[in-house]
């Protein structure tokens, strides 16, 4: 899937007008309840992995000291000068933020408090060049309520309404954590990408989906390990059957949002329902990489790349931006310029579909191929859609 994602990107950048911008990665990671007590020998495997992320802005939760600040600073974000947000002790285990100070300065953060952890609220902004004006970035860090009773759900709900209450104006704001949430139909999920949300957000890889289900095994990030593993910080068992960790884009931030680089790192797209990461060979990262996933933490991190800058309204380049859409066994593209090519990839990143758009409006019949999550890419734009049966 790596040279896939490479393809696209390189695609996209190639449609972006010449002016300045910058391509910002914002990662989350549940790092597992680091403490100076319970790192466990992780360091270096924190920094293994998020080496090869390379994130410019990295939201942490399960934050449970003062210490990971400098820990991760000097020792774990090694290839730029990262900055880490005061720490603040508030109930149970924290959020904490890293970011470049090349890229960004902070201006303030904030503590939303709820019935057990506080969400974070981190405001950024761009240390733009030539001139042009800053951007600002507002990032919430959950870590929602866990287990999968009625009142675990309605304690999620309860949480994200406090954040969505006092949620900021600022155009461009991430939603990113630990949710715990089990479907999309749960009202936590709903409050922050559903029609009747007090501010809606984006899901880059769309509302269908479901647990413990080998169609959507892609989506998966949680649980790297399917047994316990001594020296590895605690955690849960189970193997990768769960999606609880996500970014969310604001609707403003959606056009600028580079969808197909979306990505739970180390996730392979293999059925790990019972199985941990490194169990069979993992496809897309090094046996060593796979086996600092499953050790580091019991979640993988996600990330996700935007384009802030002086830019236009979308980085497709074009006034009504491609869509993709699917009803039925027939996928839409819309919007399309003749000529344009389109093709659809497996999570393995192999090739199954690809034609050209003879009119502005194509349709694909699906029915040959079979259940789970793909990527449609058109003009540099990549949609991941589920096909279901």
């Amino acid at each position: 899937m790596k040279h896939v994602r490479r393809t696209l990107l390189l695609l996209l950048f190639a449609a972006i007008p010449a002016v300045a911008a910058d391509t910002v990665r914002v990662c989350t990671y549940n790092v597992l309840r680091f403490t100076a007590d319970n790192e466990d020998g992780r360091v270096p495997m924190y920094r293994a992995i998020l080496n090869e992320i390379r994130p410019d802005v990295l939201m942490c939760v399960e934050v449970a000291d003062a210490t990971m600040g400098p820990r991760f600073v000097t020792d774990v974000l090694t290839w730029a000068p990262f900055a880490a947000t005061p720490y603040i002790n508030g109930p149970d285990m924290n959020a904490q933020l890293f970011y470049d100070q090349q890229k960004f300065d902070l201006v303030g953060q904030r503590r939303i408090p709820t019935v057990l952890r506080d969400i974070a609220e981190f405001t950024l902004t761009t240390r733009p060049t030539n001139g042009i004006a800053k951007d600002t970035l507002v990032l919430y860090a959950l870590h929602l309520k866990a287990s999968d009773s009625p009142s675990d759900a309605a304690q999620r709900a309860q949480e994200v309404q406090a954040m969505m209450t006092s949620m900021t104006t600022a155009r461009y704001a991430v939603i990113g954590g630990d949710l715990n949430v089990y479907a999309p139909n749960e009202q936590a999920y709903q409050q922050i990408v559903g029609p009747s949300a007090v501010r809606r957000f984006v899901d880059p890889l769309g509302t269908v989906w479901q647990r413990n289900s080998t169609a959507f095994a892609g989506m998966y990030t949680q649980c790297t390990r399917n047994t316990n593993i001594a020296g590895c910080g605690g955690g849960v068992t189970g193997g990768m059957d769960d999606r609880f960790d996500y970014l969310f884009v604001s609707e403003a931030l959606e056009p600028r949002t580079i969808m197909a680089s979306y990505t739970a790192y180390g996730n392979d797209g293999q059925n790990r329902l019972n199985a941990p990461i490194n169990v069979p060979t993992n496809t897309i990262v090094s046996a060593e990489i796979a086996d600092a996933l499953l050790c580091a933490s019991d979640h993988l991190p996600v990330y996700v790349d935007v384009v802030l800058g002086d830019v236009q309204a979308s980085v497709r380049e074009r006034s009504v931006p491609p869509t993709v859409t699917l009803k039925g066994r027939t996928l839409t593209v819309s919007n399309a310029t003749p000529g344009d090519t389109i093709a659809i990839y497996d999570l393995v990143g192999q090739e199954v579909y690809r034609t050209a758009a003879t009119t502005t409006s194509l349709q694909i019949d699906v029915r040959g191929l079979p259940k789970g999550l793909y990527l449609v890419q058109h003009a540099g734009v990549g949609r991941r859609v589920a096909i279901l049966r």
